[in-house]
């Protein structure tokens, strides 16, 4: 009898170890989930910028076309414009108004061919898009940020001319907006 009682009090003890490994097992998890949480990098979008207080406007005249791309200038541009019209953290201006100019060179327009049907025919390309920026001080005439800056985005080819080229202009807007994004990334809270 000695026996069966001392097998059962193993028997009892290995469940209270499988229990308290069980909530120890829980309890680590609950942890790692919450310091997984309060390291998380991201923050809300227009709630705060590194920018200086008396810094709260900008003014993008039309982009120089370098790229041999004809009135991709104007498109660039606008999607630029757009993006800081949707951050809200800079008010848009004109030149005279603003306390920084943005100007900007498009710099590279590229077609790159990266899928192939059986018959070598290009499926798919790459819009390759490059655009230099220089950030400045309207009333110090200073300098704040020179960069270059490259993007792409894909886009399928068509067997209709006219949806190739509808596709590729989507391609244009959709790398404007990304080129946007990371601009006014880098200018609002990488001041």
């Amino acid at each position: 009898m000695k026996n069966t009682v001392s097998s059962r009090q193993y028997t009892v003890c290995s469940r209270k170890c499988i229990v308290d490994s069980r909530q120890f097992f829980y309890c680590l998890l609950l942890i790692a989930y919450c310091l997984l949480l309060s390291s998380c990098g991201y923050s809300l979008v227009g709630k705060t910028s590194s920018l200086p207080q008396n810094i709260n406007s900008i003014s993008i005249p039309i982009f120089l076309n370098k790229s041999g791309e004809p009135n991709i200038e104007f498109e660039i541009t606008n999607r630029i414009r757009e993006g800081f019209i949707e951050d809200g953290r800079l008010k848009m201006m004109g030149d005279r108004d603003s306390d920084l100019i943005l100007n900007g060179e498009i710099i590279k327009y590229s077609l790159k061919p990266v899928a192939f049907d059986s018959k070598d025919n290009a499926t798919e390309y790459w819009v390759e898009i490059g655009v230099m920026i220089k950030l400045e001080e309207r009333e110090k005439d200073n300098v704040i940020l020179q960069q270059e800056i490259y993007t792409k985005w894909d886009y399928k080819v068509s067997q209709s001319v006219t949806e190739a080229d509808i596709n590729r202009l989507e391609a244009i807007r959709q790398a404007g907006k990304k080129l946007a994004q990371e601009i006014v990334s880098i200018v609002v809270e990488g001041f």
